[in-house]
């Protein structure tokens, strides 16, 4: 079954009603090509803290006051609806309120489609502005949809082999990754040689390459409060070198590919991979390290 793949690059602001206009917007312009999933970027419903590495306490307020329960949130529920009308998987990443503890935040990725609601990812790995602001989540999940089987992450999460490759190990076929990236040297001077890029650019071509899965992120590009993100939102083949099959660059926007995606998995050998893993092996992976 050949599908269309999308995913974006926007500069998100601190309004959800803008953002989600901007989610419409793609979600049109998707639906005119038939794309059955989009990825959108991450924390590109509320926008992410405004300093890095440090955040305030105006950061913390603005994130809790603008917090959403997922999925009975009007947000989740608008994107739901979009998701139904237009025969497509939505994956975006916003901050969640517990139900039962409404002061307790997550850095969350929702998944939805056609038949409704199908599941989140809480994000494991978090980097040091967002450790104020919200807890963390522990584990992984794969869910199984019309396209394939879905895998979350979130932006952090790429620089750990580990994440990849438990999504890899419970079958996902399509990693979806929201993300916000900054450029290095934190400006507009659109470096292709910036370190940042080149280690974000490293990563999803090795991730899809090394677990044979289709990778699609979507980053944030241009100036977000005070920090500036490098875009680059990609879709990338389960090659042996993690073939780029399309990227926005340092443009806002949205991209496409073409993928037969259990055909072209099973074209690049995932199974003989899976088979030679010794995982008894890899005991210290697990283990904490004594810093």
């Amino acid at each position: 079954m050949k599908i269309t793949l999308a995913t974006t690059s926007f500069t998100p602001v601190y309004s959800k009603e803008a953002n989600l206009q901007q989610y419409f917007k793609y979600i049109d312009k998707a639906a005119e090509k038939n794309a059955r999933l989009i990825v959108f970027p991450e924390q590109s419903l509320q926008a992410p803290p405004r300093s890095f590495p440090e955040v305030t306490e105006e950061d913390r307020i603005y994130q809790l006051e603008n917090a959403e329960l997922i999925p009975e949130g009007a947000s989740t529920q608008l994107l739901i609806g979009k998701a139904k009308e237009k025969n497509m998987y939505i994956v975006w990443s916003m901050t969640e309120r517990e139900s039962e503890k409404l002061e307790i935040l997550y850095n969350t990725a929702v998944l939805v489609g056609p038949e409704g609601y199908v599941g989140k990812y809480r994000k494991v790995h978090q980097t040091a502005p967002e450790k104020p602001i919200y807890r963390r989540g522990h584990k992984f999940s794969v869910f199984d949809t019309e396209i394939g089987k879905i895998g979350l992450m979130i932006c952090y999460d790429k620089a750990f082999p580990e994440s990849a490759r438990e999504l890899y190990a419970q079958g996902a076929e399509i990693i979806a990754m929201p993300s916000a990236w900054p450029v290095g040297s934190n400006t507009d001077a659109k470096d292709d040689n910036d370190m940042y890029l080149g280690l974000y650019n490293m990563y999803d071509k090795v991730r899809s390459a090394e677990n044979t899965v289709f990778f699609l992120s979507s980053n944030q590009i241009g100036k977000v409060g005070d920090v500036y993100y490098c875009g680059h939102s990609r879709i990338t083949r389960p090659t042996p070198i993690g073939e780029e099959a399309a990227c926005t660059g340092w443009e806002e926007g949205i991209v496409f590919a073409e993928a037969e995606v259990q055909k072209e998995i099973e074209m690049y050998g995932r199974y003989p991979v899976y088979a030679d893993r010794l995982p008894e092996a890899y005991g210290h992976i697990a283990q904490p390290l004594e810093i």
